[in-house]
């Protein structure tokens, strides 16, 4: 038997070329027929398909049709007795399309099939299967009652969560996202209704062959991964809109399922609810951000009149608000707006390094004001003090969100352009050549932010000592492994285990919150669930070195001189105590340009103790709090192209003399410099011990 295969694809190129190696990978044993439907893209999707599957039938459009009208193209152009329609952001199992198409043989009553589907994180997609919108399940939907009671005939109308999702079942409808049909329904169904551009399809779809008296079957004997909604984030005239327009249509159309008038105009005012609710969503980022940081700026301020005012028997509660409350709106509307023009009420929402910044930039403006305008001064202490707080607390509860994060998805959907520095903690799962292959390209990327604990696989390697990073534990220690490691990400070398075996370590550890980010075999991509990202060396092509601007070095060597002296003066008392207890020792040390430089170290002590003399080095030039790795004369010359620091990237990464390494660093340094990210070096330093 032929079975065809339909991928439509825009924009998506990573992951569609992931979606057909799966689909090569599948065992199935009759004739396989592959056809993508190119709906126009623009990021070289088309090119790259033709070049890796040259038996794949392109068809490429010079416009986007849409989901609907692209799917029909291939079934004109498509020659099995059997037609599966696949998403490319998915990946299927070795065995989906033999298992799919044997239930559908045996079964001819069956008009179409699907499999279970899972999240990028291993969990459950309710999209798997549902019921239709009819205007007792839109309610239950609507009021939360199929979340609150999942397992209930009665309120679980619409997701369907009472039917076990390991069991098969009929149900009114499939996740277009994977569904296998006869040719012959089709040809008495007819073709997907175009009018539906992008969504509603499966829907009316399942709909229609109802109708015509055949079953739809989920059936998960087999799985697959959906990465829902990367087929539609390429889109960029996608949004919530279209998606809800799309709800409408459908209700539209099938005006029997709603009942009458009334129900029809509940159904209606449901869509439009819950189409408020995703734009809500999607603002909330900014919008919880900003509400946090105003009620931390207003708790501030109130905490510092109490302590300053409290305290006078003549205090009036009533007078003093009136006195202070227009200063602090104005105070706050302040900080708000430097807050905005460093970004973090957008792109840079849960970075604490920025807000530590808005907090003492804001400190120094309305300083300043209260200078000029010796009006609005009304207590300098009461300033001082609650500008103290905010400068602690606008970065710490982003820190405490860093911190504390119970979800990859919190982390992941804020993530920024340019992460925080090893702010993901991620493990590499597999050891064999692949992993390590992948270890050494992701240790070369700061830029990704991801702090590589080590590896882990379904038995020890024999050549362990050999690894880039510690070998943690088994497959089948994954839970204590995150117990104990705290990590967010798996990054997934998948030549190193079938597609079926990584679906079930997905299902096995979905309630850990994990985020799996595959590596396909001999790539440099990683696909998540938010995002693609390469995994190549950095570029180092035509470079504007930052560092050298004269802004930032002349900021950067006024934040060394401050803060060293400030150190210094305050450990002024504890010197002599320190030089008797512990000695000094002298270390000749390379420097920019292959000259050496002499620093001196405590002889004994923790190593934060012995290196406290190195800020007279720092105050002299010869060093900084942020920079190269601190290497001896009797190495060879590392060639730096800046100063060597207390702290730095290759610090971080506790690398020890790696040419590569610190060339690589070096390079994303020079590019990336800024006291803001020289201050969230010092932090996550800080924060490492």
């Amino acid at each position: 038997m032929r079975l065809s295969v339909i991928i439509v694809t825009y924009n998506i190129r990573e992951l569609a070329r992931q979606c057909l190696r799966s689909v090569r990978q599948a065992r199935y044993g009759g004739d396989l027929e592959l056809i993508v439907v190119d709906n126009a893209s623009y990021d070289g999707t088309a090119d790259a398909l033709e070049e890796e599957f040259p038996g794949v039938i392109l068809i490429r459009n010079d416009r986007n049709l849409g989901f609907a009208a692209a799917v029909n193209q291939g079934v004109l152009a498509s020659s099995g007795e059997q037609i599966l329609s696949l998403n490319p952001d998915t990946i299927i199992e070795e065995e989906t399309l033999q298992v799919l198409s044997d239930y559908l043989t045996a079964h001819p009553q069956v008009g179409c099939v699907g499999p279970k589907i899972l999240n990028s994180d291993g969990s459950f997609q309710r999209a798997s299967k549902r019921g239709f919108p009819r205007p007792w399940a839109a309610l239950t939907r609507l009021l939360g009652l199929g979340w609150l009671f999942p397992r209930s005939p009665l309120f679980a109308r619409y997701h369907l969560t009472y039917l076990d999702p390991d069991q098969t079942h009929t149900v009114d409808a499939l996740s277009g996202s994977c569904m296998l049909m006869p040719r012959a329904v089709m040809a008495q169904i007819g073709p997907l209704d175009e009018d539906f551009f992008l969504g509603g399809d499966d829907l009316d779809y399942c709909y229609r062959m109802h109708k015509a008296g055949f079953a739809v079957v989920y059936h998960p004997e087999t799985q697959i991964i959906h990465y829902k909604g990367e087929s539609r984030r390429a889109a960029p005239y996608y949004n919530t809109r279209l998606h809800f327009e799309a709800m409408h249509k459908f209700a539209r159309k099938h005006r029997e399922l709603s009942g009458g008038p009334l129900s029809r105009a509940f159904i209606r005012a449901g869509i439009m609810l819950l189409a408020a609710v995703s734009y809500t969503r999607t603002y909330l980022a900014t919008l919880s951000s900003l509400i946090i940081d105003a009620l931390v700026i207003g708790a501030a301020f109130v905490a510092m009149i109490g302590l300053r005012f409290i305290p006078d028997p003549r205090f009036d509660a009533l007078g003093m608000l009136r006195l202070y409350i227009p200063l602090v709106v104005v105070y706050t509307l302040l900080w708000l707006a430097i807050g905005a023009l460093l970004q973090i009420y957008g792109r840079y929402v849960l970075s604490y390094s920025r807000a530590l910044i808005a907090s003492v930039v804001g400190f120094f403006v309305i300083s300043t004001l209260t200078m000029l305008y010796g009006q609005i001064a009304y207590s300098r202490i009461v300033l001082v003090g609650a500008s103290a707080l905010v400068a602690l607390a606008l970065p710490g509860w982003r820190l405490l969100v860093h911190l504390r994060q119970a979800s990859h998805r919190v982390g992941d959907s804020y993530r920024t352009r340019r992460p925080s520095l090893f702010s993901r903690r991620a493990v590499i799962l597999g050891a064999g050549a692949e992993g390590r292959r992948i270890a050494g390209l992701l240790l070369l990327r700061p830029d990704i932010g991801m702090d590589l604990l080590g590896f882990v696989d379904q038995t020890p390697p024999a050549d362990s000592a050999t690894l880039p990073l510690p070998f943690l534990g088994t497959t089948s220690e994954l839970r204590q492994l995150h117990r104990a490691h705290r990590f967010q990400e798996i990054v997934v070398a998948q030549g190193s285990f079938s597609s079926r075996r990584i679906m079930r370590i997905l299902e096995a550890t979905c309630d850990l919150g994990l985020l799996f980010r595959m590596v396909p075999d001999d790539d440099e991509v990683m696909l998540g669930k938010a995002n693609i990202e390469h995994i190549g060396n950095l570029p180092f092509v035509s470079v504007e070195a930052t560092l050298y601007h004269r802004f930032h070095l002349l900021s950067k060597r006024s934040f060394d001189a401050l803060a060293a002296s400030l150190a210094l003066l305050l450990l002024l008392p504890a010197w002599p105590f320190l030089l008797a207890l512990y000695g000094v020792q002298r270390q000749t040390i390379w420097n920019v340009g292959g000259k050496t430089s002499t620093i001196r170290l405590l002889r004994r002590g923790p190593a934060a103790v012995r290196r406290l003399p190195l800020l007279w080095s720092i105050l002299k030039g010869d060093m900084s709090f942020v920079g190269a790795e601190v290497l001896g004369s009797d190495e060879d010359d590392p060639q730096l192209l800046f100063k060597p620091g207390i702290t730095g990237l290759a610090q971080l990464r506790r690398f020890s003399g790696d040419a590569a390494a610190t060339r690589s660093y070096q390079h994303y340094y020079l590019q990336h410099q800024s006291l803001t990210f020289d201050l969230e070096v010092i932090m996550n330093s800080l924060l490492r011990g």
